[in-house]
């Protein structure tokens, strides 16, 4: 890797062949949350194996998720998933289950293991067991504050991943809420989850995806990069697995152009990245509760860019 990893997260395969990726050093195929989403990755094998060389004839690291909430019905198809990513040559798995850790570190031994935000790790004590079964890096739990993280980095000893910009996950369930509405809308399952979706009451909004909830404002770290670089944070993900590829695209960019400059010690953001923020911001924008703040309040100078978001 190099000085910075910047990373996103693409569904399936129709959404992988529209993307740009110019902006990005890795990418992680596969939806987290529903086995029925449209092509997901992590149900089709094929399209598993081809998105792996797709990604990597680009020059990219393939990294392969699995599910937030496995099941007992769903293991057979997380063991294709991992025989499919092994196969392929993946560069690593991203596993929210203790189950399917243990399934890595024993059968794939060769295999890197990601930690993902599902699988809430609190305390460094957590994360050094997690080390043991092969975790090399982990996301931290969506409602700590960065000053916990960096707690967790030093008493662990292991890289955190963070995620900075995009919709937080913040819930998944086996049940999906959409199918209760699926009637009122032209769209059905599986593509029903990708509309935009929104719960909202005043300036409090959440996404819907179905079977998980995200944030409805977008997580915006762009001028705390800096910081986070400075803290000695060096992997970084933009959260875009329910997005457009031209979204996936021109926030990319924008981090890729800002995390270079805060690298080089240049913290100054070119105001067309706020311009290209607000044209992808439905609702507005956050820094989630990485400052031991509610999560959709925003902390930072960029008051007026916020404001023109949503």
């Amino acid at each position: 890797m190099g000085s910075f990893e910047l990373n996103t997260t693409i569904s399936n395969l129709r959404s992988l062949l529209e993307s740009d990726l110019s902006a990005y050093d890795a990418v992680y195929l596969g939806n987290i949350y529903c086995r029925l989403f449209e092509d997901n990755f992590l149900e089709r094998m094929d399209d598993l194996k081809e998105g792996i060389t797709r990604v990597k004839d680009q020059g990219l690291r393939a990294y392969v998720t699995s599910y937030a909430a496995p099941r007992n019905d769903a293991l057979p198809k997380v063991q294709m998933a991992l025989e499919t990513a092994a196969a392929a040559g993946a560069d690593a798995v991203e596993v929210h289950n203790l189950g399917v850790l243990r399934m890595v570190h024993e059968q794939f031994p060769g295999m890197a293991a990601h930690v993902g935000g599902f699988a809430n790790v609190y305390t460094d004590a957590g994360a050094e067991v997690l080390k043991e079964y092969g975790a090399v890096r982990f996301t931290p739990n969506y409602e700590i504050s960065l000053d916990e993280v960096e707690s967790i980095t030093r008493g662990a000893g292991m890289p955190a991943e963070i995620q900075v910009h995009g919709k937080m996950p913040l819930g998944v369930s086996d049940y999906c809420f959409l199918l209760e509405y699926e009637q009122h809308w032209p769209e059905k399952c599986p593509v029903l989850c990708q509309k935009q979706l929104f719960l909202k009451q005043g300036d409090w909004a959440m996404r819907s995806v179905g079977k998980g909830v995200l944030s409805g404002k977008d997580l915006c770290m762009l001028e705390h990069l800096p910081a986070l670089v400075a803290a000695g944070h060096r992997v970084f993900r933009i959260e875009a697995a329910y997005e457009t590829p031209a979204y996936r695209l021109q926030i990319g960019q924008v981090y890729r152009a800002a995390l270079e400059s805060a690298v080089a010690g240049d913290g100054t953001v070119d105001e067309s990245a706020w311009q290209a923020i607000r044209e992808h911001t439905a609702v507005g924008l956050c820094n989630g509760f990485y400052f031991g703040r509610t999560g959709s309040e925003y902390v930072g100078k960029r008051v007026e860019a916020i404001a023109a978001c949503g």
